[in-house]
């Protein structure tokens, strides 16, 4: 079996700290997340069962669970809420429960019925509850992770959407594989009329302009900083050449396919509701356009960097390949030349997002 391709998001507090832009993409979904919740069938359960995919450290889960409970609320008053926090084993759950009794904006505090939160610490490419229990699934910038290191590479690039022929279909396939287990898992996950939304990061289909990638020109600097490495002496050839980046980017047809496709393991599971790709502007770079501070900027936004990649740049490619020196010093040193270099062309790594959002609802029988 191939390894893990992440063990989660920097913790100790770190990703807290340094995820303003999924606190933006998860805020710009919360309009849509209570109209499904207001328009979804009758919440007769007692308890309602919330499962949060990807939770990280709490933060901005826990925001995230707050709008659905207040909509929640305007339902069905007092019923009993259980919110499931789900998170590979690796993750600061420590972290997840100190937000929700410290934070001023912790659900704990909305007022309503009993809320017990609990965690599931196992990777969301298994089932997450006990199988129907869940009536609400939601995800916000998780569901993009590859269940295991890319089997293919790009050339030149650790991008995936750079790879071609054979490599890239070989990668197409194993992200079609992950999102159609991710999406049977949920379907064992949820009951009859449950509803799961997500947001991850995505494509555009190319155009006049060619393919609008999130995170292109970043994962481009970051190919750029190991392969000076390499030039330096300082990390193997082979580590260069054999590690993508283990996010996919899907479209929203892409999103589509498996629930469409007859023969897939999710072939009416759900009704589609949304599966729409929107950008989100950087919170980091606009802040930039206003005090021109490139220094500041630079700091700001490596550090939202590292938060959500350290840990497979640690596993992937600096832990199996460097040649001379701790690996933490390596990490260390790959994320300064991010920031120097970013800090003298603020345009060179800059991170767009397009948001691919998808809804759905569990369907009882087959279509």
């Amino acid at each position: 079996m191939m390894s893990q391709a992440t063990d989660g998001m920097k913790g100790g507090g770190y990703y807290d700290s340094h995820s303003e832009y999924q606190r933006r993409v998860a805020a710009s979904g919360s309009q849509a997340l209570v109209a499904l919740i207001t328009k979804m069938g009758p919440v007769g359960a007692d308890p309602f069962t919330i499962v949060d995919y990807g939770c990280s450290e709490g933060a901005n889960s826990v925001a995230a669970i707050g709008e659905a409970l207040r909509a929640l609320r305007q339902r069905s008053g007092e019923t009993t809420v259980v919110a499931v926090h789900n998170d590979l084993p690796t993750n600061d759950f420590n972290a997840l429960f100190r937000n929700l009794l410290s934070r001023a904006d912790s659900y704990l505090r909305i007022p309503g019925g009993r809320v017990l939160p609990m965690a599931s610490a196992t990777s969301f490419y298994e089932p997450v509850v006990a199988p129907g229990i869940a009536q609400l699934g939601v995800s916000f910038s998780a569901a993009h992770w590859l269940r295991e290191e890319p089997q293919a590479t790009a050339a030149n690039s650790f991008l995936i959407a750079d790879a071609t022929g054979e490599a890239r279909d070989a990668l197409a396939r194993q992200a079609d594989a992950d999102w159609t287990r991710f999406l049977a898992m949920r379907a064992s996950d949820l009951g009859p009329g449950g509803v799961l939304f997500l947001q991850m990061i995505g494509s555009l289909p190319a155009d006049g302009e060619g393919q609008k990638v999130t995170a292109r020109e970043l994962i481009h600097a970051m190919y750029d900083i190991a392969e000076g490495m390499v030039d330096e002496g300082r990390l193997r050839q082979d580590a260069l050449d054999h590690y993508v980046f283990p996010t996919y980017m899907r479209t929203a047809d892409e999103a589509r396919a498996p629930l469409d496709r007859r023969g897939s393991a999710v072939f009416g599971a759900f009704r589609i509701d949304v599966a729409q790709v929107d950008p989100v502007p950087n919170p980091y770079f606009e802040t930039y356009l206003k005090t021109g501070d490139a220094r500041a900027y630079a700091e700001h936004y490596v550090a939202f960097v590292r938060a959500f990649s350290e840990s497979t740049i640690r596993k992937g490619l600096l832990g199996p390949g460097v040649i001379a020196g701790s690996l933490d010093a390596a990490v260390d040193d790959f994320y300064a030349e991010l920031q120097r270099r970013t800090a003298l062309d603020p345009e060179w790594s800059k991170f767009e997002d397009w948001t691919l959002t998808v809804a759905l609802t569990r369907l009882d029988t087959p279509r």
